[in-house]
């Protein structure tokens, strides 16, 4: 039998996708810096108040999902997005645990659950591997706004910090939101609560790439309902239309050419893009797609790539703001060197200049036990020897004059 066409490069894909959603920010190739008011893209930074990169960000955010939809369909869905990956995954290993029928999710038929697998050990492994994935998922948005460092440096036992305790808090509801979401939502964010399903519906057309059903051979089908039985989104795979859930993933044309394998004959479904038909070579295919493209949302999207690139290179460098953390790290050790070195700034309010020099020299040399590691601490030496310079010398003229 031969082996499927479409599940296992598509499983390969989802998983390159999440891979790439973690990796992008993880490595530094663009991350989101709120302390700073901009975006950090490769070694790059780009602020907020850039106009022509932030108005053209949009303009491509806006319109590559409608080029989307009225070319590939919905690929995004079937192929790539986290959602699906995710729903299938929990799909798979429900059915593996509590019965190949078992149904937990929101938008089921209840809940069904298998009476010889209705065991507390089974239920146990479900909820823990649900809650070890949703442990690991929940990191990756904080990749987007902070580095890997920052992110472990919230769950340090060292560390006190309000925005430390703050995150953690953050970070646990995230966790229970996706926890939720994969235990028992999955498919019911899909049809209800996507965006993207939303827009999919509004604006595919019928000559984006679609699953097709060859009527001509409807003989060989004889209602065996094979190809509806892997369906992810539960419709007729013989039936389908422009404006239904499919999400074009595959598994119902894997089903048909497995069935048809047996007998050496080609299954009855395939993908199709444009209206060539089958017996279109993929240029015709592709050139009845564009001939029928809304090439005024094509130019917006170019003109939003356009403005990017534009940003990008009139881009004016403006001196970083300090992190929270690193500005309350200074607060803190200024506080500590203000009160160790307090008994000679008391003594400079009398009015004796030596007094003031030994407190300057005093708050300066503590700067540099507490944090010698700094970037200021060559600063911070000069201003001791030249603080306790001015106290030899004011000495050495007070005992020339006696």
């Amino acid at each position: 039998m031969a082996s499927p066409q479409y599940h296992n490069k598509r499983r390969i894909i989802q998983i390159a996708t999440l891979l790439l959603l973690a990796l992008i920010p993880a490595l530094g190739l663009f991350r989101i810096d709120l302390s700073n008011a901009s975006f950090a893209i490769l070694d790059s930074r780009i602020w907020w108040s850039n106009f022509p990169f932030v108005l053209g960000l949009a303009l491509m955010s806006a319109t590559l999902p409608l080029i989307i939809y009225m070319t590939i369909g919905t690929v995004w869905c079937g192929w790539a997005c986290p959602q699906n990956l995710l729903s299938e995954w929990a799909d798979n290993l429900t059915y593996r645990l509590l019965g190949k029928l078992a149904s937990v999710e929101v938008g089921g038929k209840g809940l069904k659950v298998a009476a010889s697998k209705n065991k507390a050990v089974n239920w146990a492994i479900l909820v823990f591997a649900f809650l070890g994935a949703s442990m690991i998922l929940a990191l990756i948005p904080f990749l987007f706004f902070f580095s890997f460092t920052e992110v472990l440096s919230f769950f340090s036992l060292a560390s006190a910090a309000k925005l430390s305790t703050f995150m953690q808090r953050l970070y646990y509801f995230t966790v229970f939101l996706i926890f939720i979401d994969i235990a028992v939502v999955r498919y019911f964010l899909c049809d209800y609560g996507c965006l993207y399903r939303i827009g999919q519906k509004m604006f595919k057309n019928q000559d984006a790439l679609r699953v097709t059903y060859d009527a001509s051979r409807s003989d060989d089908c004889n209602k065996c309902n094979y190809c509806a039985t892997p369906c992810i989104t539960g419709i007729e795979p013989t039936h389908i239309n422009t404006y239904d859930t499919c999400i074009n993933c595959g598994e119902c044309i894997d089903a048909c050419n497995r069935l048809h394998d047996k007998t050496n004959t080609t299954g009855l479904l395939d993908f199709q893009l444009g209206e060539g038909g089958a017996n279109a070579t993929w240029r015709e295919k592709i050139g009845s797609v564009f001939a029928h493209f809304n090439w005024l949302i094509g130019g917006a999207f170019m003109l939003g790539a356009v403005m990017m690139a534009w940003g990008i290179y009139t881009q004016q460098q403006i001196p970083e703001k300090e992190s929270p953390e690193q500005q309350l790290k200074e607060r803190s050790l200024v506080n500590s060197c203000n009160k160790e070195c307090e008994p000679r700034q008391l003594l400079c309010k009398n009015g004796n200049m030596s007094d003031c020099y030994r407190a300057a020299a005093c708050k300066c040399s503590c700067f540099l036990q507490r944090d010698p590691d700094n970037e200021s601490s060559g600063q911070w030496q000069q201003c001791v020897r030249q603080n306790n310079s001015k106290v030899d010398s004011r000495g050495a003229a007070l005992g020339s004059g006696r």
